[in-house]
């Protein structure tokens, strides 16, 4: 029997995904603190972590997210180490 109620589908989809160690689009965009359509416009830009679209889903590897958020580690500049010391 399927569920009609979309908030009851909307956490069987996390839930499912989320034990495949997959991330949803939502979960990204609530992870990130940006609206649904920020992680949208990454996506199209190619600028977000790596996606794999699943019917109409996009889903995120936790791996990659992982992956992606290394990438946008800052080093401190020379001058900022110099003035904490």
């Amino acid at each position: 029997m399927l569920d009609t109620d979309n908030s009851s589908a909307f956490s069987n989809c996390n839930t499912l995904a989320n034990s495949m160690g997959y991330l949803t689009e939502n979960q990204v965009a609530l992870l990130a603190m940006v609206k649904l359509a920020t992680v949208e416009d990454w996506r199209k830009r190619g600028n977000g972590p790596v996606y794999i679209r699943f019917g109409s889903n996009f889903l995120y590897d936790i791996d990659d997210v992982k992956d992606h958020l290394k990438s946008l580690t800052k080093q401190r500049s020379r001058e900022a180490i110099l003035r904490s010391i």
